[in-house]
């Protein structure tokens, strides 16, 4: 009698281990929602007070920079076969990622798409890449960009709810922050008296304060307080800081992005009316 009771009870605890293995083997390790197999983008961790997850690449200003865009196939096992993933830009998730309109997508100008907008992960393996090509000469300095990508479907395996939209962050490293030498021209007027007046220093320091705007200490190198420059692609605007200035203009300017030259006419009133033209050609970071 007992031991049919053995028997009985070895018989159970064999038929509970092949079902547990079983559903793992169905189940797999890695999942989301329940499922295996999923495709994502390859992206951080996604915190639960974001809507999307995000990634920062910071971008050197080239004429061109190429922006890949990882996607992944989970599980323990590589694709059984190949995996078309269909991917496309939504630059409306731009919006919902930030509501404030302080992000951007960044405009279809400012970059090329591949040919296709379907790529290919090969049977065997478990990553493809969509390489979008960036054009940072092209971008306006003074704002900040982003461009927003989501897997539309995938041939085979579950679309990953968390990771099928991602943000990708396009901060851009201003080109012009170094030292510089200025020439100075005050007009009449301004400066250190009623007639024009040249001179040149070496050594200006231009800092960076924000997208596209650069800082230097003092007004034309004569003035206490600081300057502070927007570049734009083909123009410069001033903000001048001194004492008691109240008003400042931009005569006319010129930007060069392949010398890092730039010039800018403008005048000031602090309190008598001043007006400067100044050219910075870069000479060191």
């Amino acid at each position: 009698m007992m031991k049919k009771i053995y028997i009985k009870y070895f018989a159970i605890a064999v038929l509970s281990l092949l079902t547990f293995n079983s559903c793992l083997d169905e189940e797999g390790v890695f999942k989301e929602n329940g499922s295996s197999g999923i495709v994502e983008l390859n992206l951080p961790a996604r915190s639960t007070s974001t809507p999307f997850a995000v990634k920062v690449t910071t971008i050197e200003v080239e004429d061109e920079i190429e922006l890949p865009i990882e996607v992944n196939y989970t599980g323990v096992n590589p694709a059984p076969k190949d995996i078309e993933v269909e991917l496309a830009i939504v630059d409306e998730s731009i919006a919902v990622y930030d509501p404030s309109g302080t992000t951007l997508a960044l405009p279809t100008a400012n970059y090329e798409l591949p040919a296709s907008n379907v790529i290919t992960i090969p049977k065997g393996q478990k990553k493809a890449t969509y390489t979008i090509k960036l054009k940072p000469k092209t971008f306006d300095l003074t704002k900040s960009y982003a461009l927003a990508v989501k897997i539309v479907k995938a041939s085979l395996g579950t679309v990953s709810g968390n990771y099928s939209t991602g943000i990708y962050i396009l901060p851009v490293k201003s080109p012009w922050e170094g030292t510089y030498t200025v020439n100075y021209q005050w007009y009449k007027g301004g400066g250190y008296g009623t007639a024009d007046e040249t001179y040149t220093e070496t050594g200006v320091a231009l800092t960076t304060q924000g997208p596209g705007v650069l800082r230097a200490s003092y007004v034309g190198y004569w003035f206490g307080g600081y300057t502070e420059y927007t570049i734009y692609p083909s123009s410069v605007g001033v903000f001048v800081f001194s004492g008691s200035a109240r008003t400042t203009g931009v005569v006319d300017s010129e930007v060069d992005t392949d010398n890092l030259t730039f010039r800018v006419r403008y005048w000031f009133i602090s309190p008598a009316n001043y007006e400067l033209e100044e050219t910075y050609t870069r000479t060191g970071n």
